[in-house]
C-alpha cells in the first residue's frame, strides 16, 4: 500500500533502542529524539521531511533499554513511558554468578591440569577463586563509588568476566603449582579493578582487600606470593608463535627486551619515538598489550598530556604485531573525512581480517558527533548508515565463501552479522583522554560505552626514578666539568619538578585553585 511501511507481510519487526534515556534535554526540558519516538507511538506514523507525505509504519515492536535514572542519567517523560510495559532487571544473585563462573573455571582446570598429580588441589581452586572474585567485585561496587573526581569508578559484570578471561589466558605449562594460579588471579584482579584507581589511598585499600582474600580463601600469605612487582605478558620472547601469556621474572631482561622492541619500531617508521623505558612505563605497555590481545579488547587511557599514552600505545601495537591507525587533523577536517577514515579502519578489520589498533585522543574531537560514532563502534562494531549499497555488496562478497565453508545460511543479515563479529574481534579502540575538567565527566555520562566496553588504565604522576632516567637521557650529550656536577644537575631537574608538583597540591588545598604540572612541562 502507498505510504505504508513495515516488515514482510505476516512478520513482526522488533526494534531495540539501547540507552533510551541518553539524549540530552534541550533548553525547555524536552528530548527531541524521544519526542520523535513518542510521535510514532501516538500516531503510528512520521512525516517525510522533503515531500511532507505521511509515512505509516506498521508491525513494529519497540523495545527500549536503559539504566535507571539518577547519577547523571536522565528520567524519561511519562508521555513516552506510558506506552511501554516495564521489566526491571535486578542485579544477578551471587548464586547465579557462582554457577556461571564455576562452570567456566572447572572446565578450564580439567582441560589444562587433568593429568597433573596435584589435580585435587587445582580442583579445590575453582570454588575459592570464584568466591574471592565475587567478593572483590561486590566490595568494590559498594565501596568505590563514583564522585566528580572519580567519575570513571563504575563497575559492571563485564569487569568480573574480564578477570576470569585473564586467568584463562595463562600459559598452563608455566602454572606448575596451584599457587601460580593464585598469583595469576591476583594479577588479573589488579588489572581489572586497581588500574583505574587514581590515588595511593585507594590502591592501599584495594591491596588490603586482596591480601585479606588471599589469606582467608586460599590460606596463603600475599607477601610470599608477590614479593615485588607482579607482571604477566605475552611479549617476553620476541617473535614467539604462539605467544604465551606468562609471568615476568627477570625485570632487567624485560627492560632490555623493551628497548629492543623500541629500536625495531624506530627502524620501521619515519616518526621515531625517543622514550625512556623505566619500569612504570613498561608496566603501562604491558597493560595495553594485555588489553589488545583479547577479542573486544578496547582501552581507555586516562592521564595528563605528556604522560606517554600515545607513544606507549604505538609501541604496544608494534609488539603485538598490529597495525596502529590514528587520524590526522587538518584545517578542513570534518564529518565526511572522519567517516572515511573510520570506514577505512573498520574495513581493515572486517574485510582484510587484520588486527588493528585505532588510537583516538580527546584533542582530535573536532565535532562531538565523532564521540557518538566511537560509542557505536565500541558497542556493536558498527556505525549506522556508514556504508553505501556498493560497499555492503563488497562485504557480502568477502563473507559469503566464509559462511559457505562453515555451512551457515548466507542471508544478507547473516553476512553482515558475521562481518561485524570479525570487526569486533580484530578492531581495538584505544582512547587517550585527559581526566581534567568537566568535558571528560560529561562525555562519560553521555557515552557510557567508554567505561562499559573499555578496560581502564590510569597514568599516575611519573615516579622519581623516571624523572631521573629522563634527565639522564636528555642531558647525556652535554659536557660537564665533573661527574658530580652532572649528577647534581640531574638531581636538580628531579627536585624542581617534584617540588612544583607538591606545591601545586598545597596551592589547591589552601587556595582552591588547580595548577597542573604535566610531564610535557618537564620535558
Amino acid at each position: 500500500r502507498k505510504g505504508v511501511f513495515g516488515p514482510p507481510v505476516g512478520k513482526k519487526m522488533i526494534l531495540i533502542i539501547d540507552d533510551l534515556n541518553m539524549p540530552a534535554k534541550e533548553e525547555y526540558g524536552a528530548q527531541p529524539p524521544i519526542e520523535l519516538i513518542r510521535q510514532w507511538f501516538d500516531h503510528q506514523s512520521w512525516y517525510d521531511r522533503k515531500t511532507f507525505e505521511v509515512r505509516t509504519i506498521i508491525d513494529v515492536i519497540m523495545v527500549g533499554v536503559m539504566g535507571p535514572p539518577g547519577g547523571g542519567r536522565v528520567a524519561l517523560t511519562n508521555r513516552v513511558m506510558r506506552h511501554y510495559n516495564f521489566l526491571a532487571f535486578t542485579e544477578m544473585a551471587t548464586r547465579s554468578l557462582h554457577m556461571i563462573f564455576s562452570t567456566i573455571m572447572s572446565t578450564w582446570i580439567q582441560a589444562s591440569f587433568g593429568q597433573h598429580p596435584k589435580i585435587a588441589e587445582y580442583n579445590a581452586l575453582t570454588d575459592k577463586v570464584v568466591s574471592a572474585t565475587a567478593h572483590v567485585y561486590k566490595t568494590v561496587l559498594k565501596e568505590l563509588l563514583p564522585t566528580p573526581a572519580k567519575s570513571h569508578y563504575t563497575f559492571n559484570l563485564r569487569d568480573l568476566a574480564k578477570t576470569f578471561q585473564g586467568v584463562l589466558m595463562g600459559d598452563t605449562k608455566r602454572l606448575t603449582e596451584p599457587e601460580d594460579v593464585v598469583r595469576l588471579w591476583i594479577h588479573e584482579c589488579n588489572r581489572v579493578f586497581a588500574d583505574r584507581l587514581i590515588n595511593k589511598d585507594d590502591h592501599a585499600w584495594f591491596l588490603e582487600l586482596i591480601t585479606s582474600q588471599v589469606s582467608t580463601r586460599f590460606s596463603l600469605e600475599y607477601a610470599d606470593l608477590v614479593p615485588g612487582r607482579l607482571m604477566f605478558g605475552d611479549y617476553i620472547v620476541p617473535g614467539a608463535e604462539p605467544r604465551l601469556y606468562q609471568q615476568v621474572e627477570d625485570f632487567d631482561k624485560l627492560v632490555k627486551t623493551m628497548e629492543e622492541y623500541l629500536d625495531d619500531y624506530n627502524a620501521s617508521t619515519t616518526k621515531k619515538m625517543s622514550l625512556v623505558m623505566f619500569l612504570d612505563a613498561i608496566e603501562h605497555v604491558s597493560r595495553i598489550c594485555r588489553i589488545i590481545r583479547t577479542p573486544l579488547g578496547n582501552a581507555l587511557l586516562l592521564g595528563v598530556g605528556g604522560s606517554g599514552r600515545q607513544s606507549l600505545t604505538r609501541l604496544a601495537a608494534f609488539i603485538a604485531d598490529y597495525k596502529c591507525f590514528s587520524i590526522e587533523i587538518t584545517k578542513g577536517y570534518g564529518k565526511v573525512e572522519w567517516r572515511e577514515d573510520l570506514k577505512k579502519c573498520l574495513k581493515t578489520a572486517g574485510i582484510e581480517n587484520q588486527s588493528i589498533v585505532f588510537l583516538f585522543t580527546d584533542t582530535q574531537i573536532v565535532k562531538e558527533s565523532f564521540m557518538e560514532d566511537i560509542n557505536a563502534v565500541l558497542n556493536s562494531g558498527d556505525v549506522p548508515n556508514i556504508y553505501g549499497n556498493d560497499e555492503i555488496e563488497a562485504i557480502g562478497g568477502v563473507m559469503r565463501p566464509i559462511l559457505q565453508a562453515a555451512g551457515q545460511p548466507q542471508t544478507k543479515s547473516a553476512l553482515y552479522s558475521a562481518y561485524l563479529q570479525r570487526v569486533q574481534s580484530n578492531l581495538h579502540v584505544v582512547l587517550a583522554m585527559s581526566p581534567v575538567g568537566d568535558a571528560f565527566r560529561t562525555r562519560l555520562r553521555m557515552y557510557p560505552a567508554m567505561v562499559t566496553c573499555c578496560s581502564l588504565d590510569w597514568f599516575s604522576e611519573w615516579p622519581e626514578e623516571a624523572l631521573l632516567a629522563v634527565a639522564q637521557q636528555k642531558l647525556s650529550d652535554i659536557e660537564f666539568e665533573t661527574p658530580e656536577i652532572r649528577q647534581g644537575v640531574y638531581d636538580v631537574c628531579k627536585v624542581i619538578h617534584s617540588g612544583v608538583s607538591d606545591m601545586s597540591q598545597q596551592y589547591l588545598v589552601e587556595m582552591g585553585r588547580h595548577n597542573h604540572v604535566t610531564p610535557t612541562s618537564y620535558l
